[in-house]
C-alpha cells in the first residue's frame, strides 16, 4: 500500500475518503485513523483552510493528503465517506455504494441556515452553549473551547464506527448525518425544557462564573489558590461540613434539602459567606489534605501547564512527542482511550499538502460491500449497564440511541442522581430498568443470567468495589468470555488517585479548563458538562470498535477510557506545542469575545454574535429550545417521564441511525418482564 499510513488497530484495511477541512470533520476520520484505517484526506491546491492553526496537527495526523482535479475514482474505493454536505454525500453515494457515508455540515440539511458554512463560535451562540454560560450580569459569554465542533467530531467517530459494524453486521450501507447542531447536542447531553419547571435564565447566578450551588463550586484559599469542592450529595456534604468543622450547619432548618436544596436564593444567601470565609483561613494544600481525608471530593484548580507537569498526567500518559519535518519537535495528546487488543497507531505528523498524491494514485484498494439504508446499527446487541452518575449511564444511553437493548442496573436506594431528574431523564434515555442488590447472592445470579446473553457491560466503579459485588472483569468474563468490558474509571491509571472521587468540573479544574476561561481573572466553572458529555461519546466509539472487531477477528476486549483522559481530548488543539506556536485564546470576566469583530453584542436589548461568518442572534431557550435544533429533529419530546410529567429532551443526534430514544425507566419499573426473559 505504498506510504499507507496504518497500524493493527481494529480499521486497519478500511479506506476513509475525507472530504472536510476544519475541525469536526477531519477529528472524526482522525479516531479512525488512530485505529489504523487508511485515512486518505482530499484537499485542494490551497489546502485545508485550517492548516495555519496548530489543531491541524493533532487533528490530521497519521492520515494522507491527495490533490486531485477529480476525486471519482478514488472516492469508488472507499469503505467510509466523511462528506462536508448533503450534495458530496450524495455524490459520494453514486459512486461508492458499499460505502459508510457520514455528512457533517455545520447547521445541518434541514431548517433555516441548512447547508451554509459557519463557524462554531456561531452554533455555541444559536444552540444556548453562550447564553447559559454561569456568569455575574445577564449577557451571554463567549466559552473559549470549540465545543460543538469536539462534539460533532466524537460524534462523527461514533457514527462511522456505527456504519462500518452496520455494514459487517446486516449488509447495509447506511449513510449518516452529524452537524455541528448535533455536536452542540451532545456536548449538552442532559438539557431539557418542562412546563411544570419555572423558567429562569440558566447563565446568570448570585456566584458567578463560580456556578449556582454553594458546596459545588470553586473556593480561594488563604494564599490565593483555588480549588473546586465538589460536594454533589448528601453523603459528601456532611463530610465537607465535618472537615471544616461546622456540623452545627447540617440540622440548621435555614438549610433544607441540602446540597442541591442550598441554590434557592435564602439557603444559597445564607450559607455562600460561611463557606468562603473557612476556606479563606488555610493554604489550599492544607484543606486539599484536609478534605481528602474527609473523602471529600476535591481538586486544586491549575492551568494546562501545570496540569501537563503534574502525576496525574504523566501516570497516564496523556502527551506524546514527535518530530516534524518543519516544526521540530512536536507533542500532542494520544488516543483518548484504551482497546486491549486495539493498540493505537503509533503518530505520523500530519501530511503537507499532497504529499501522498502520487502513491495513492498508483494503489488498488477493493472496498467491502454492503447495501441499502438499514436500520439501527446496534439492533441485537445487549448491553447491561451497571453504571451511575452521568458519565457511564450516558454511554449506554448512546448505545440505546443506537438500537442496543439496554438494562440499567440500581442498587435499592437507586442511582445518586435520580434525583437530578430530569436531567436523570436525558442521560438515561432508551433503557430498561431493574434494582440488584449485588451484596445478596441471588441478585447477583439474576445479573449473571442477563449477563450469558449480554455484549456489552459497562461499569464505573471505584476500586475494589466491583470485585466485593461480583462484577470483575474475570467473574463476568467467566459468565460470558466474549463480553465487551468498559471500564472508565475517573483519573485513569493513576493508582494514588484510585480512592478519590471523580467529577466533571474536578477535571475541569485539574486539566486547565476553569483557568483557561477565567483568564487573568477567578476560575470559570463551564456550565457544559465537558468530561460528563465527551467521555461517554468516546466510550462509545471504543465499544463499538470493539464490537466491530470481535465481529472480524473473533477477538474480545476491554474498553478502558477515563475523565483525564478526556480532559486532553475535549482540549485537543489548546494541548498541542511546538516552538513558537500561537497562544491559544484565554477568557476573562464575562468574557464577550476576543476583539470587536468577534464578540456578543447587544442591540435593543438582543444579544448577537458577530464574526467573519456574519452574526447570529443568541439562542435563550437552550439546545432543546433551539429552532435550529429542533428543525433537524435533533430533540424529542417525552410525555411521561419518571417524575417529571411531559419533558422536551436531547434526541437522536446520528440522523438516519434510528428512531428517537424512548425516556429514562422508573426506578425498577421492569423488574417482572425482565425476570420473566430471564427466569
Amino acid at each position: 500500500m505504498g506510504e499507507s499510513v496504518t497500524g493493527f488497530g481494529a480499521y486497519t484495511g478500511i479506506r476513509v475518503i475525507e472530504l472536510t477541512e476544519g475541525i469536526a470533520g477531519p477529528y472524526a476520520a482522525r479516531f479512525l485513523a488512530d485505529q489504523g484505517a487508511d485515512v486518505i484526506k482530499i484537499e485542494s491546491a490551497e489546502g485545508d483552510s485550517y492548516r495555519n492553526d496548530p489543531g491541524f496537527q493533532v487533528f490530521n495526523r497519521n492520515k494522507r493528503s491527495v490533490v486531485v482535479n477529480d476525486d471519482s475514482n478514488l472516492l469508488k474505493t472507499a469503505d467510509v465517506v466523511i462528506a462536508s454536505n448533503r450534495g458530496e454525500a450524495d455524490r459520494a453515494r453514486s459512486l461508492a455504494p458499499g460505502a459508510v457515508i457520514v455528512s457533517m455540515p455545520t447547521w445541518g440539511s434541514a431548517g433555516a441556515r441548512a447547508e451554509q458554512s459557519g463557524s462554531w463560535q456561531q452554533v455555541a451562540a444559536a444552540t444556548g452553549i453562550g447564553w447559559n454560560q454561569v456568569s455575574w450580569t445577564e449577557g451571554p459569554v463567549h466559552v473559549v473551547l470549540p465545543l460543538a465542533s469536539y462534539g460533532a467530531g466524537m460524534l462523527g467517530a461514533l457514527a462511522a464506527a456505527s456504519g462500518l459494524y452496520a455494514r459487517e453486521a446486516h449488509g447495509s450501507a447506511p449513510t449518516y448525518e452529524v452537524s455541528e447542531l448535533a455536536g452542540s447536542g451532545v456536548m449538552q447531553i442532559g438539557d431539557f425544557w418542562s412546563p411544570e419547571i419555572p423558567q429562569e435564565r440558566d447563565g446568570a447566578s448570585p456566584l458567578g462564573p463560580a456556578g449556582r450551588a454553594p458546596a459545588y463550586r470553586p473556593f480561594k484559599a488563604a494564599d490565593s489558590k483555588w480549588l473546586f469542592v465538589a460536594c454533589g450529595t448528601h453523603r459528601f456534604y456532611h463530610s465537607m461540613l465535618e472537615a471544616i468543622d461546622r456540623l452545627d450547619l447540617l440540622d440548621d432548618p435555614l438549610l433544607p434539602n441540602p446540597p442541591w436544596g442550598l441554590i434557592e436564593p435564602d439557603p444559597l444567601a445564607y450559607i455562600t459567606p460561611i463557606l468562603e470565609e473557612e476556606f479563606a483561613r488555610r493554604k489550599r494544600n492544607e484543606w486539599i489534605e484536609t478534605l481528602r481525608n474527609h473523602d471529600v471530593p476535591c481538586q486544586p484548580i491549575q492551568t494546562r501547564q501545570e496540569f501537563l507537569a503534574s502525576d496525574l498526567a504523566a501516570s497516564n500518559n496523556l502527551i506524546e512527542s514527535i518530530h516534524h519535518p518543519e516544526l521540530g519537535q512536536l507533542s500532542m495528546p494520544i488516543q483518548p482511550l484504551h482497546l486491549d487488543a486495539c493498540p493505537a497507531t503509533p503518530i505520523v505528523p500530519a501530511p503537507s499538502i499532497g504529499q501522498h498524491t502520487d502513491a495513492v494514485l498508483m494503489e488498488t484498494h477493493e472496498p467491502g460491500s454492503g447495501s441499502g439504508q438499514g436500520g439501527p446499527p446496534l439492533a441485537g446487541t445487549f448491553a447491561v449497564d451497571l453504571a451511575s452518575f452521568i458519565a457511564g449511564p450516558v454511554i449506554t444511553r448512546h448505545l440505546a440511541m443506537l438500537g442496543s437493548e439496554v438494562v440499567k442496573v440500581e442498587p435499592p436506594d437507586a442511582d445518586p442522581f435520580r434525583s437530578f431528574s430530569p436531567m436523570f431523564n436525558g442521560w438515561n434515555q432508551g433503557k430498561k430498568g431493574i434494582t440488584l442488590d449485588l451484596k445478596e447472592s441471588s441478585d447477583r445470579e439474576f445479573l449473571y443470567k442477563m449477563v450469558r446473553s449480554a455484549d456489552v457491560v459497562v461499569e464505573n466503579f471505584r476500586p475494589g468495589v466491583a470485585e466485593r459485588l461480583g462484577c470483575s472483569a474475570d467473574e463476568l468474563r467467566r459468565v460470558r468470555d466474549d463480553l465487551v468490558l468498559v471500564k472508565s474509571p475517573g483519573y485513569g491509571s493513576d493508582e494514588s488517585r484510585a480512592n478519590q472521587p471523580a467529577f466533571d468540573p474536578l477535571l475541569q479544574a485539574l486539566g486547565g479548563m476553569m483557568a483557561a476561561q477565567g483568564g487573568d481573572g477567578e476560575p470559570v466553572f463551564l456550565t457544559v458538562p465537558v468530561h460528563d458529555a465527551s467521555t461517554p461519546v468516546i466510550a462509545a466509539f471504543g465499544v463499538v470498535t470493539a464490537l466491530y472487531h470481535r465481529l472480524t477477528t473473533g477477538r474480545t476486549q476491554t474498553v478502558h477510557t477515563s475523565l483525564v483522559q478526556t480532559t486532553t481530548a475535549a482540549q485537543a488543539a489548546e494541548f498541542v506545542e511546538y516552538a513558537n506556536r500561537s497562544t491559544p485564546e484565554f477568557g476573562g470576566f464575562d468574557y464577550k469575545g476576543p476583539d470587536e469583530t468577534h464578540q456578543y453584542v447587544e442591540e435593543n436589548g438582543e444579544w448577537f454574535w458577530v464574526d467573519d461568518e456574519g452574526r447570529i442572534p443568541v439562542e435563550r431557550k437552550g439546545f432543546v429550545g433551539s429552532p435550529l435544533a429542533i428543525a433537524n429533529d435533533l430533540v424529542c419530546e417525552h410525555p411521561d417521564s419518571p417524575g417529571w410529567g411531559p419533558l422536551t429532551q436531547v434526541g437522536q443526534l446520528i440522523k438516519g441511525a434510528g428512531p428517537h430514544p424512548s425516556r429514562a425507566p422508573h426506578l425498577n419499573e421492569h423488574e417482572r418482564e425482565l425476570r420473566a426473559d430471564f427466569g
